[in-house]
C-alpha cells in the first residue's frame, strides 16, 4: 500500500479566457497512527484462562484480568483544514497457558506486522461486539496484498504451542494474524439483550481503545482498578467512531486506514500476576431479554 500522507490533487477548471487554471483539492480520509510510546497503564481480561466463557455462569463469575501498557495514538482527519487528536489504545494480547507450581504463565499473542516499511490498513466496519448495541462499531484491518486473503495480515510469527495445557487457538499459520481489529476495549456494555450485561474486555490480537478515565500513571495502581472504580467506555467510544465513519464517508474511497508503527521487542513469555476482577452479585432473573 502507498505511503498515505496529507497531499493534495490537482483539478483544472476553465476559466472565461479560455485559460485553465489549476486548483488544489485536499484529499480527505482518515488516518490513525498507533504509536510505540507508553501512556500509561489499564487493565485486560486475559483469554484461555478457566474463568473466561460465554455461558451465564462464566459472565457472572469474577473475570481474570493482566496489567498491560496503553500506547499513543495519533488520529487525523485529512482535508483543507485537518484536524489532529490523541487517543489511547492497547497492543498487547496476553494469553493464559496455565499454572505450573504455582505461577501462571502467559504468553503475547500480541500483532507485530511482518514488515515495519508495510504497516499501513485500510479497514472495514462492522457492528461489534455482535451482542451489543448496534451503534457500537469496530473495524478489521486489512492486507490488500495478502497471499491469504485481506483479512490475514503478514505478522512477526506467534507460536501456538503451549508446554501447560490446549494449544492457542487464534493462528493455523503462526506467519499470519487473521481478523485483526481496532475495537472497545476496557469496561463497557457488551450486551444490549441482557439489560447492558457488562464486562472487561480482552484481546486475541486487537488494538483496543481506552479512555483516560481507564487508564493510571503506574502498574499497581492499575492493578487496584476494581468494578466499583471502572469506567464504562461505550459512549465516549460512539462518540469517536462516529467521527470517523462521518469524515470517512467525505472520501469518494472511503478510507479510514490504520498505521501500526512495529515494536522493537515485545515480551513474549511470562509469568504473570492474574488479578481478580469480582462481580456484583447477580441472578440469571436479573437479566431478562429485552
Amino acid at each position: 500500500m502507498a505511503d498515505w500522507k496529507d497531499t493534495t490533487t490537482s483539478s483544472t477548471t476553465p476559466v472565461e479566457n479560455q485559460t485553465r487554471k489549476e486548483v488544489k483539492v485536499a484529499e480527505k480520509y482518515v488516518l490513525l497512527e498507533i504509536t510505540t510510546e507508553q501512556t500509561g497503564f489499564t487493565l485486560q481480561k486475559i483469554y484461555g484462562h478457566p474463568n473466561v466463557g460465554s455461558t451465564f455462569k462464566k459472565m457472572t463469575e469474577w473475570q481474570p484480568a493482566v496489567v498491560v501498557p496503553t500506547y499513543r495514538a495519533k488520529l487525523t482527519l485529512f482535508d483543507e483544514n485537518s484536524k489532529h487528536f490523541e487517543l489511547n489504545v492497547t497492543r498487547d494480547a496476553w494469553y493464559y497457558l496455565g499454572n505450573s507450581k504455582g505461577e501462571d504463565h502467559c504468553r503475547n499473542i500480541a500483532f507485530e506486522p511482518k514488515d515495519a516499511a508495510k504497516n499501513q490498513y485500510l479497514t472495514e466496519e462492522i457492528h461489534f461486539p455482535s451482542a451489543a448495541d448496534s451503534l457500537v462499531r469496530g473495524f478489521f484491518l486489512l492486507q490488500k496484498d495478502s497471499p491469504r486473503g485481506e483479512r490475514w495480515l503478514q505478522a512477526e510469527p506467534v507460536s501456538q504451542d503451549n508446554l501447560y495445557g490446549q494449544k492457542i487457538p487464534f493462528r493455523d499459520d503462526p506467519a499470519f494474524a487473521h481478523d485483526v481489529m481496532f475495537h472497545i476495549g476496557g469496561f463497557y456494555e457488551a450486551s444490549a439483550r441482557f439489560l447492558h450485561f457488562k464486562w472487561l474486555g480482552g484481546s486475541e490480537g486487537c488494538f483496543a481503545f481506552i479512555p483516560k478515565k481507564s487508564m493510571r500513571d503506574s502498574a499497581d495502581d492499575a492493578s487496584k482498578i476494581t468494578w466499583d472504580t471502572s469506567f464504562i467506555s461505550n459512549k465516549i467510544w460512539i462518540e469517536w467512531t462516529t467521527i470517523i465513519s462521518r469524515h470517512r464517508d467525505l472520501d469518494p474511497n472511503h478510507r479510514f486506514i490504520v498505521k501500526i508503527d512495529k515494536r522493537n521487542s515485545v515480551e513474549r513469555e511470562a509469568v504473570k500476576t492474574i488479578i481478580r476482577i469480582e462481580k456484583p452479585d447477580v441472578t440469571e432473573t436479573d437479566y431478562v431479554p429485552i
